[in-house]
């Protein structure tokens, strides 16, 4: 316990800060968590398959770099492509050293870690993108603390066949209403001090969709390390974890509030 808090003091500042002025230092930051992530996945699916680590850690640099350089759009999907077919074509010049499952967790890995996560560095980069960044870790960590919170204090039914057996209907239910609430009082803000247009209801949406993404990112998370037998992805975190069990909601969340606050805000306009 002592050493969860710790880490939470020294690292949660510095990850405010580096959301706070976004740009260069928040992508670079995002790039180094993706690589550290990717490679804790691609050691624990190495218990059973061997993904192309150069691959991965290539195209996560490349793909990063482009962030910087284009921004976001159509580009997206181009890079996305361009992996794939990387992927394949190494299925061909390695035919005899690479097996399908081998290269399917290549590409799974970079689109579960870099590419979900680099939706940090895209939504702060919008042009309200400092407003709604912050939607991702309400959504995300106030989805967890009020399902933790909910599920000690009145959880009965447990999600038993689940991956997280150990949590409650009730924790679920609780989290998300809870991350919800959180989210109306950081719009309510916004609203009447910074003047944001339509930020109420919009946090308000955002965080309800982000807090029922945040418990499916969490639960899934919990599936993987089950299907390779571990506990936890890393030990990057003393008392937390690695990177993949620090942000497990929030990879989900992320691409969510980019999506979300992109319609919404077309919707105002």
């Amino acid at each position: 316990m002592i050493k969860r808090v710790l880490t939470a003091v020294v690292g949660l500042p510095f990850v405010l800060f580096l959301v706070h002025i976004g740009g260069l230092p928040l992508l670079i930051a995002c790039a180094g968590l993706a690589i550290i992530g990717l490679r804790e996945l691609y050691l624990a699916f190495s218990k059973t398959h061997r993904p192309v680590h150069f691959i991965g850690y290539g195209f996560t640099v490349l793909y990063f770099a482009a962030i910087y350089v284009f921004g976001a759009g159509y580009w997206l999907l181009i890079a996305l492509t361009l992996f794939i077919i990387t992927a394949q074509t190494g299925l061909v010049v390695f035919f005899k050293r690479l097996t399908l499952q081998e290269i399917i967790t290549t590409v799974y890995g970079f689109l579960y870690v870099p590419f979900l996560l680099s939706f940090i560095v895209l939504v702060r980069e919008h042009a309200l993108g400092w407003y709604y960044v912050w939607l991702i870790f309400i959504a995300s960590m106030g989805s967890d603390t009020f399902a933790y919170l909910t599920g000690v204090s009145i959880g009965r039914r447990k999600l038993t066949g689940s991956p997280s057996p150990s949590k409650s209907l009730e924790g679920v239910f609780g989290g998300v209403i809870g991350a919800t609430f959180v989210g109306v009082l950081y719009g309510f803000v916004l609203a009447h001090f910074f003047s944001v247009q339509g930020i109420m209801l919009n946090a308000a949406v955002i965080c309800f969709i982000g807090g029922i993404f945040s418990v499916i990112g969490d639960m899934a998370a919990s599936a993987v390390k089950r299907h390779m037998d571990i506990k936890d992805f890393g030990n990057v975190f003393p008392g937390h974890g690695g990177v993949l069990d620090r942000v497990d909601s929030v990879v989900i969340v992320a691409p969510i509030v980019y999506m979300a606050m992109n319609i919404l805000i077309w919707l105002v306009v």
